[in-house]
């Protein structure tokens, strides 16, 4: 069977389970997964909650039991969901100082993205040693899950490791268009980007340390057809430029600044076969 997200609410509890632990009738949950359920939660046999695999696919289910370092999940019924942008988006932020990128992975996934691509530039202050941003790169990656359980997606984003400016720039594939927000950059403001690029299924937004970007960083961008876009008037900081910008991208492109259609729900029934419990 299928539940539609839109027809009923669904348990609030949301865990995210890796894609070998959810099988077409039970998930299996281990480690932090346990641990919230069974310690933060204390949720008990019979409770209903609802899991998903980061990769698309969430159901419906119930808690059947504890069993040593594990708990089991009986699945009821699959989820019809719809909660992903239409748009591909990165996030790159320069890192910042403190725990600043916690606040920018947590609303920027809430936000919608695919995948956060921390980097370092020339007037970053954060410079992390190797083992150092191992720890941090894991802690973000369980922050993007912890967003997705609580803001309904039903894909986890890639947080990838810490790179430098001049080591991303170059990635950026040519059917990707890639923005630079910084400060006084363009005086047009970004509502017109959507006239200038109307056909964008796929933005990679870089954002800048607390200094701003450098020249010679500037320069390499255009060299590889970065385009420089402005953040209004005001001095923002890099933490709310990261959101700022994810917000922006899903508004000219995404799914902020566009309703998507209503199927009527004969259409919908009709669409798709039911699931066989």
């Amino acid at each position: 069977m299928i539940h539609s997200a839109t027809t009923s609410s669904p348990p609030k509890t949301r865990i995210f389970v890796g894609d070998e632990r959810l099988t077409a009738d039970r998930a299996v949950l281990t480690g932090p997964a346990l641990h919230h359920v069974q310690t933060v939660l204390r949720l008990q046999p019979g409770d209903e909650l609802v899991v998903f695999d980061g990769k698309g696919r969430e159901a419906l289910g119930v808690l059947e039991l504890f069993q040593g370092e594990t708990a089991v999940v009986r699945i009821v019924e699959e989820i019809d969901s719809s909660t992903e942008s239409s748009l591909d988006l990165t996030i790159a932020p320069c890192l910042a100082k403190g725990k600043k990128l916690d606040l920018v992975v947590e609303k920027i996934v809430e936000l919608g993205v695919d995948r956060v691509c921390p980097i370092t530039s020339d007037r970053s202050v954060s410079r992390p040693r190797e083992d150092t941003a191992v720890n941090k790169v894991e802690r973000w990656r369980r922050i993007a899950v912890a967003a997705a359980e609580q803001s309904g997606r039903t894909q986890v984003p890639v947080v990838e490791r810490i790179r430098s400016f001049e080591e991303f720039i170059p990635t950026r594939p040519d059917d990707t268009l890639g923005l630079i927000f910084t400060t006084n950059a363009d005086h047009d403001p970004p509502a017109t980007l959507r006239q200038r690029y109307p056909n964008t299924h796929s933005v990679i937004a870089v954002l800048g340390p607390e200094g701003g970007f450098s020249d010679q960083e500037l320069e390499l961008a255009a060299e590889h057809g970065w385009i420089d876009v402005g953040m209004g008037p005001r001095v923002l900081r890099a933490e709310t430029a990261s959101i700022v910008a994810a917000a922006v991208c899903q508004h000219l492109w995404g799914d902020l600044g566009r309703k998507p259609p209503v199927v009527p729900a004969s259409a919908a029934a009709n669409a798709r076969p039911p699931v066989a419990r």
